[in-house]
């Protein structure tokens, strides 16, 4: 425990608790230890303090995305549809609050099928604010913003693994 200068966790009340935590446990064996946030939820808790304006985006956004994929129907018609436009993609892709990266997944695909869905939009009158040029703009900008924390977090969760896989061939060559 004294070789351990520092630990990075969540914040997750049983690694953060002040009586019986981990981290908790782990600072009592070694005092000069330093606890830090850990990165990536740190990016991921930025993430999610946006703008209230490109947050009524982001959610309009979604809110479209789950109404298509609501319904087997008009998931089959937006398919349909998109195969007719000649698109890359025919289905949207939803965003889930457990998946840090869908945020900027469904953006991207939404920003990819924007076209073809302003087409498909034409006659919902509570998605119209997407269509306008305000729309596309914050849209595209959100897309921009979530596309390089995507990649901020890809990158450090391959730096992660890639210092685990150093540990256990470090271990490895211990025990051989």
């Amino acid at each position: 425990m004294k070789n351990i200068t520092s630990c990075a966790a969540n914040g997750a009340p049983n690694m953060m608790g002040k009586k019986n935590g981990c981290l908790k446990l782990m600072k009592d064996a070694n005092p000069e230890m330093i606890i830090v946030h850990c990165v990536i939820h740190k990016e991921i808790l930025v993430a999610q303090i946006i703008s209230p304006v490109l947050n009524e985006v982001l959610y309009a956004v979604i809110k479209f995305v789950h109404t298509i994929k609501a319904s087997a129907k008009c998931e089959r018609l937006f398919k349909l549809f998109c195969e007719e436009q000649n698109e890359d993609h025919v289905r949207l892709l939803l965003h889930t609050e457990v998946r840090w990266l869908s945020r900027g997944n469904c953006l991207k695909r939404f920003m990819q099928l924007f076209d073809a869905i302003s087409v498909f939009l034409r006659e919902k009158l509570k998605m119209k604010y997407l269509l306008t040029i305000d729309g596309k703009a914050f849209v595209s900008y959100l897309f921009d913003i979530f596309e390089k924390l995507n990649i901020l977090n890809k990158q450090l969760q391959d730096q992660i693994k890639h210092s685990s896989m150093q540990k256990q061939r470090y271990l490895i060559s211990l025990t051989i």
